[in-house]
Order: C-alpha cells, then structure tokens, then sequence
C-alpha cells in the first residue's frame, strides 16, 4: 500500500494544534489508524514516517501549523454516532423489556460493560425495562463474590445505567423447582443417575440412557432425593427431554440441575441442588417478561436448548440478537483469570492500572462518558472486537481535551544552570491554550532549571529553546542566547522552586520527577495535562508532595 504523506501532515499538523504545538506521534498513530484501518496493516512504515513529519513540525512556531493546516483543508472532524444509529430491533412493542444479567463473581469488565452499556442504549431508544438480574447459581466455577454485588451496581451508576428492577437467581431456587418438577409431571425432563462417561457414549451414539424411559413416579421420587441431598455430588443430574439426533451434540438431553456438596455461597445456605444457566434464565425470561435478549455469540446455542422448554410450555420465546466478544488487546477479560492473577501476587487487585475493569478505568481517571461512547460505536456487531488502549484513549482524549488544564512536569529531571540570563523573577504561561478565560498560571524561575535526562541526553550542546522563556545552548552550564522566536526544539522544564511527584502508570511503573508549584494549589480528583507527558488523575496533592494516575497521552 502506497503510503500517502501528505494524509499523515495532515494528521500530524491537526494533532499539533491541538497541544499548543506540540505533537504526539503515539497520538497521531492512535488517529490514524482509528479513521484508516488500512493503515494499521501498514504500521511498520508508517511510523517511522509519522516520527520524521513529527520532528519536523515540532520546530515550527504554532501560527505557521495552523496555517499549514488550513492550507490542507483545517481540522479533522470526526463524528460520534447517535444512539438513533444502533441497529434496530425487531418485533419491537409497546412492552419492550430487555435484561443484564452478569454473574457476580466479580467486578464488571469492558466485555460486562458492553452488555450492559448496548441494553441500556436500546432500553432508552425504545423506552422500555432494564431489568439486572445476578446469575449467580453457579456456586462452584464461579463462586459468587459478596462484593461483587455491590461493585456491579457501582459500576452501572457510574455509567449513568438506572435499573428498573432487580433480580438475584440464587433466591429464586424455589421457582426453578417448581417448574422442573412440572417438566417431570409432563414427561418432558428427568433425573439421570448413570455414570457420566456412559452417558456421553449413549448421547454421542443418539441413543437414550436406560434412566430415560422410566416412570414418572421413579424420577419425581429421584427429584425429592436430590433436593434431600439424599444423592451426592456427581451421583444425579436433573436433564431436560430433547431430540437425541438433534445435530448439536450439547443440546441432546441437556443437564438443568446439578447437586453442589459445599456450595461457596454469600446469599445462599442449605441448597445442593442448583440449576445451570440455560435453565435459570429460560425461566426468568418468561416470568419477567423479557422481550428481546442481547447475548454474546458464544452463547448462540442457548436458543436451542431453551426453545424445548418454551415449546413444553408454550412459552413465546423473546427475539435474540447477538454480538461478538470485546477483546481487549493487553489482558484477557476473564474475572477468573484475573481472579488467579491477584491471588498469586500479580495483581494489586480488581483496580489494579493494568487491569481493563472498570472499577481500574475508574481509577485512572477515564471519563465513564468516554467508554460509553466506545461502545455505542461499535455498537451490538456479531463480529468480535479487539480494543486496543489507544482506541479508548481516543474517546476519552476527546473529552479531557479541552477540560485539562496544563502544567509542567519532568520525568527524571537533569539540573541546569543558565549564564547571564534574563532578570525576570516570573513567567506567566496560559493555564490552557484554547480558553484565555482561564487565565495564567505563574512560575517562579531563577537561573536553575530542570529538564528531562531524555531532552538533556538528544539535545546537549544544541540549541533549544526552553516553552515559554528564551533559547540557550544546552549543557549542565546553559548560554542564554535570547528571546527570539527561533525554529529550535523546544523543551518542557521545572524551575528550582518545584514539588516532588510520582505518577502511577499503565503498566503499574513509578513515573518519579518534579513538577511545578502550581500543583499544589489543585484537588485530588481533578484531571490535568502534565505537558509532553500526558494526562494525569490527581490522586494525593500536598504541600510538598503529588502523586497521580497516568491516564494516557
């Protein structure tokens, strides 16, 4: 693919504006590739190109990059889909109930958040019922966490996601054997007492267990014995009565109900007999009235199973619409996996930085709006997603932008002094480039300065010029050589009179260096940009001491 130049100036140029004339190429890149999929195949030639055209626009003064671009015909736009935009449902009624349905085994990720996010969406569209209902009855593999259900609900009001009503399947454990035992009544299901390899062989072969085509009596008798406990774990299993050719081989006489000997359970004690998901939620689909269900297309065989249940009941099966997996590019969405990782020291916890949680997100600083507006772009598509941090990056840069005041901050600061500089006392430098309204921030200097060991080390014995003040000959002992608006590198600095800070970043690294005073007149909580570092989440501000989370560039 021919690479084309003059689309990446243009990139460069708009991503220069819009930090003071300072551009990114991660951030440039992270566009690019997010407009122009194509380019991403590409990516191996197109940095190197990205960092050439970034070097040279970096020297140029902030007028002449807003008259370049407008010679290329001005900013990039882009436009964020309205949630009028999502797919439309089908059949879709006056009574449109649709539900989220997370096991709380632990806190929401970006896959729990897409579910949840995408009901929400089609619930306000439609002006329906957001039901949340805790699958929570698999209190084995996934052990529900008592936290968990607090934290889910956190995370849902932190999206703004108001639930209608609240279900947990793990106090409906009554109506699921009510209504298996109906199943038993009709001929329709059974318990299996056959040893389990046996069973497979029989299943595999199309043929009936000899537990199959017994009484009534016998298996309503079986039943009462697996809610005594009078069988033990793995002994019996409560099976649903399907077509044994059907060509789905999982789907044959499927398992409802298990016995679990020592439940793991916060909510729950004294129950052994519980049912698997495809049972459970048949059922409170029903009974709650669900209408349309958005399920992940790993679960797209539910439907099978579950339309022999609603055909023994004559139930109205509701409309289904599936959506591929979220992938996320740096860890694997699985709470469990997770679970393992923080167990064995990897992790600090549910919010470790490293982590795609949202509870972690939250941490750092990401707008709840931003992952949000993700979501409703990619919108229910069948096909799965990997998201990569820059892509979420991008919506959330787009709304810390122009709210992120900016502030000088150096990474593994190098000490300068300058000769026979100016006598200014103080610099005033714009609180944010884009808002005059906000005012200056002052900066008291002298002739010591900070700067970055990764400036001092490309640009010794160059000439630079340091934002805001005038242009010296870099070294340990700097030559001031004027004030002159020349195209010479320009570093970010600190002046003697700093504070100590430390910023957390992505990869759970310690980011040590010195910042301005300014800083110390903000609020935990608040969100700035730290010049050519990135955006940063206050999290400790004192007198003498800021420690924050790197949220991205």
């Amino acid at each position: 693919m021919e690479i084309d130049k003059t689309l990446l100036r243009k990139y460069v140029l708009d991503n220069a504006v819009r930090y003071q004339g300072q551009p990114h190429a991660d951030s440039v890149i992270g566009k690019l590739v997010m407009d122009n999929p194509e380019y991403k195949e590409n990516i191996k030639e197109v940095r190197p190109e990205v960092e050439k055209i970034v070097k040279e626009i970096d020297k140029m003064e902030l007028d002449e990059q807003k008259e370049e671009l407008d010679e290329l015909g001005g900013s990039i736009e882009r436009e964020k889909e309205n949630e009028k935009d999502m797919i439309p449902l089908l059949k879709v009624k006056h009574d449109f109930v649709v539900r989220f349905a997370p096991n709380p085994n632990g806190p929401m990720h970006l896959g729990h958040a897409r579910q949840a996010v995408v009901n929400w969406i089609y619930r306000n569209i439609y002006k329906g019922t957001y039901i949340l209902r805790f699958d929570d009855t698999d209190p084995k593999n996934k052990a529900p966490d008592k936290k968990a259900y607090k934290w889910i609900k956190e995370d849902l009001e932190w999206f703004g996601i108001k639930p209608n009503k609240v279900y947990y399947s793990s106090k409906r454990l009554n109506i699921y054997y009510k209504y298996f035992r109906k199943l038993i009544e009709m001929g329709k299901a059974y318990v299996c007492i056959c040893d389990p390899k046996e069973f497979k062989k029989l299943r595999e072969n199309e043929k009936p267990c000899p537990c199959r085509e017994m009484t009534k009596k016998t298996h309503l008798n079986r039943w009462e014995k697996m809610l005594n406990h009078e069988f033990k774990e793995g002994e019996a299993v409560g099976r649903m009565k399907t077509d044994l050719k059907d060509k789905h081989f999982s789907v044959r006489d499927w398992p409802a109900f298990r016995i679990i000997d020592k439940p793991q359970h916060p909510l729950v004690k004294g129950k052994y007999v519980w049912p698997l998901l495809d049972f459970a939620s048949a059922i409170d689909d029903h009974l709650m009235g669900v209408t349309h269900v958005i399920r992940g297309v790993d679960l797209q065989l539910s439907k099978n199973k579950q339309m022999y249940l609603y055909s023994y009941f004559r139930w109205k099966y509701p409309i289904i619409k599936l959506q591929g997996k979220i992938n996320y590019s740096e860890t694997k969405l699985s709470i469990s996996e997770i679970r393992q990782g923080i167990n064995e020291g990897k992790y600090t916890g549910f919010d470790d930085v490293r982590l795609p949680t949202i509870r972690a997100l939250k941490r750092r600083g990401f707008f709840p709006t931003a992952i949000y507006d993700m979501i409703n772009e990619i919108g229910p598509k069948i096909r799965d997603i990997t998201v990569k941090p820059e892509y979420l990056s991008s919506f959330n840069r787009k709304l810390l932008d122009p709210l992120a005041n900016r502030y000088f901050f150096v990474r593994d600061p190098v000490e300068i002094k300058i000769k026979n500089p100016p006598a200014d006392k103080s610099v005033k430098l714009p609180v944010h480039p884009d808002y005059s309204d906000r005012g200056e921030r002052e900066i008291k200097i002298g002739k010591t300065f900070f700067i970055s060991k990764e400036d001092f080390m490309n640009y010794k014995s160059k000439i630079v010029r340091l934002i805001g003040l005038y242009n010296i000959r870099l070294d340990r002992n700097s030559q001031f050589l004027g004030k002159q608006m020349l195209p010479y590198p320009k570093i970010h600095w600190a002046p003697q009179n700093h504070v100590n800070m430390k910023i957390l970043m992505p990869d759970n690294s310690l980011a040590r260096g010195v910042a301005e005073k300014n800083l110390t007149n903000l609020k935990r909580g608040e969100r700035i940009q730290l010049q050519r570092f990135g955006f940063v989440y206050l999290d400790v501000v004192k007198k003498d001491y800021v420690y924050g989370y790197y949220i991205h560039d």
